[in-house]
């Protein structure tokens, strides 16, 4: 079976313009965040998938293989099924180009559940909220679990009318890494977006309003990911002040 990770990427982002090829620490996020990929196993090959020049001659000259899509594409769900029709993979490990804190051990974690159980359409990386401020931030894609792991329901804020503390316990955070099989792409790709998907924003809603068994895999570490230049801000001093952050770029550095 074929594994692979796409990273999604555009230039045109609402809330933080060109934010994949903003610097840190003297690297293009986009950069940042390949050369995570490139730290997990070895078998995972990895494509970046973008409508922009740009963005292309950047990835070229870090040695990124690219492939170019259409300028149409809402969200990543839509631009990685134009490049599985290239591709042909079983199964596409999308990471978002703004995860800048990846941890390449987490990508191995999504891809050996993916080996595990590869009759389970769609796989999303989730953990637990740091704080309450967190319910409210609608930068924050929040979701309920079953008690079997799978997802329930998703938001970005809760309507839930329990206290605050007993939503953060019950609440888990969406990360911007989901693993799809190709059947389950091509149908939600083929089916266009949906009304919860297009209302909140939210590019997994259309796999779960479409009845797809979603699987929550949990990982124990949750970093922001970069939406606004106050996240890219925290982003720096974690990149700094975390000891595993800065033990990982180094190793990016080194790649």
């Amino acid at each position: 079976m074929k594994i692979g990770i796409v990273i999604p990427a555009r230039l045109e982002s609402e809330r933080l313009p060109n934010k994949v090829l903003r610097e840190f620490f003297g690297m293009p996020m986009i950069e940042h965040v390949w050369r995570r990929a490139q730290i997990t196993n070895p078998r995972i090959e990895t494509v970046i998938a973008t409508d922009n020049d740009q963005i292309i001659s950047v990835c070229e000259k870090f040695g990124a293989l690219t492939l170019k899509t259409s300028n149409q594409h809402t969200n990543g769900l839509s631009r990685v099924g134009e490049v599985s029709k290239i591709l042909k993979w079983d199964y596409y490990i999308v990471l978002q180009a703004d995860e800048i804190l990846v941890e390449p051990e987490n990508l191995d974690k999504i891809y050996t559940e993916i080996e595990n159980y590869p009759e389970i359409p769609f796989f999303n990386l989730v953990s637990k909220l740091d704080n309450l401020e967190e319910l409210d931030d609608e930068n924050i894609v929040k979701c309920l679990l079953r008690l079997d792991g799978t997802i329930m329901n998703i938001m970005r804020k809760s309507s839930s009318v329990a206290s605050k503390e007993i939503q953060k316990i019950i609440t888990e955070k969406i990360c911007g890494i989901y693993g799809v099989s190709n059947s389950a792409l091509q149908k939600l790709v083929q089916n266009g977006p949906t009304r919860f998907e297009k209302s909140e924003s939210i590019e997994q809603m259309r796999a779960l309003e479409l009845g797809f068994t979603i699987q929550g895999v949990r990982i124990e570490r949750n970093y922001p990911s970069v939406n606004t230049i106050e996240e890219a801000l925290q982003v720096e001093q974690i990149l700094e002040n975390d000891d595993l952050q800065r033990e990982l770029l180094k190793a990016v550095n080194a790649k």
